[in-house]
């Protein structure tokens, strides 16, 4: 299986938490040079502005004679050497006491842009440069499968568009596509600016409340705030359905976030123990998988239900035509379901969906944290959007 990111930088952040200081509106700012890894902006009245990622420098483990069995065992049955590609071996522990992409970060930078992972459960080989990444994903892209990606979320999403086979994912993508046409697009904007205004009040909100009690900072999980937001873009954007995570944590929510950690889990465990007979009845972990994926299924399938149930059957070009500016519900779920000639069952349907609402959150969420983070490095141009922008 190949593992292919844009850039080294993303290995990086994909992962780790970025937390942010923010300081009161009234502010000038004087950059402060710090380390590469944190940056902070002094204000006028001495408030500060923090913007940092966790360490990734700690110590590697010993290794134990486990970890040397296992590392042996993995790399034969992995086929052993690679031609000159460097291969990373160590603790076993290093890839669970932290999430996984600190540990891919450090062997990126000891191993550099490509690297055969060969050690823990799984082999795997690392790519993190983007003329590699852009063979094996665009110009060759026939010649590698989806592996154990596939496997491993094939439960959750189905015939989604990730999981699925080949045949079946042109066959949905011809019929998705249609979807995101100009004037969708230009409602969804204004999702984008509602929810986004809905984030900022909280943030202010909290900061004032901070005030309040003499503080001057407040410390925000970027990621975990984003991921919020893209999830009601999502909920509201392809389902018309307000998840309001901002406010409370819906049991749906805490099933998507369910959902994923088993995936995790899964892809960096050694036996696949989730398929004995049985096992997702009796052992905990797997009764909440299925408890959680049942949440996800009866939430689709109600929105599913209620959408075929106003059904309006339409042409394409029709449907593509509506003002969604103005209609009551504007969502990808409703043009999938009027639009004519496509004709699909529910269970297709539902995989469609699960694909958008588990996947589509979770990439955004991370574009948007360390898309800030980098921004923050940029010291004149954080300078020249507060001139800009702060009153």
């Amino acid at each position: 299986m190949t593992v292919a990111t844009t850039t080294a930088c993303s290995l990086q952040l994909s992962s780790s938490a970025v937390y942010c200081g923010f300081p009161p509106p009234d502010y000038g700012f004087a950059v402060v040079p710090k380390p590469r890894q944190r940056l902070s902006f002094k204000t006028k009245d001495s408030d500060v502005f923090r913007c940092y990622s966790r360490s990734t420098d700690e110590p590697k483990t010993r290794l134990n004679l486990l970890d040397n069995a296992s590392n042996l065992l993995t790399n034969f049955l992995s086929g052993g050497s690679l031609g000159s590609m460097p291969i990373a071996q160590g603790a076993v522990s290093d890839l669970f006491r932290q999430p996984l992409f600190f540990s891919l970060y450090d062997w990126f930078l000891e191993h550099g842009s490509v690297y055969k992972l060969a050690f823990g459960p799984k082999a795997f080989v690392v790519v993190s440069d983007p003329i590699v990444a852009r063979h094996i994903l665009r110009e060759n892209a026939f010649s590698y499968d989806k592996g154990v990606l596939a496997e491993i979320l094939e439960p959750i999403m189905g015939k989604g568009l990730i999981p699925a086979d080949l045949d079946t994912w042109k066959k949905r993508r011809r019929v998705i596509a249609p979807g995101f046409h100009a004037s969708y697009l230009e409602a969804m904007v204004k999702i984008f600016s509602d929810c986004s205004e809905r984030t900022i009040m909280k943030f202010e909100k909290l900061l004032e409340s901070e005030q309040s009690l003499a503080g001057d900072t407040v410390q925000l999980d970027l990621e975990a705030e984003f991921s919020s937001l893209a999830l009601d873009i999502i909920g509201l954007g392809v389902f018309n359905y307000d998840f309001g995570s901002f406010t409370n944590e819906s049991p749906v929510i805490k099933a998507v976030y369910g959902t994923l950690s088993e995936a995790e889990h899964r892809s960096t465990f050694y036996i696949p123990y989730w398929k004995i007979p049985l096992a997702k009845w009796v052992v905990p972990r797997q009764r909440k998988f299925q408890n959680d994926l049942k949440i996800i299924n009866e939430c689709l399938d109600g929105l599913i239900r209620n959408a075929k149930e106003t059904r309006q059957e339409t042409d394409i070009e029709q449907l593509q035509q509506r003002q969604y500016l103005n209609l009551k519900d504007a969502s990808l779920l409703r043009f999938l379901v009027d639009m004519r000639g496509a004709d699909v069952d529910d269970s297709q349907l539902r995989d469609d969906l699960m694909t958008m609402l588990v996947a589509g959150h979770e990439t955004t969420a991370a574009v948007l944290t360390w898309a800030v983070f980098l921004l923050a490095q940029v010291q004149f141009f954080i300078a020249f959007l507060l001139q800009v922008f702060v009153p």
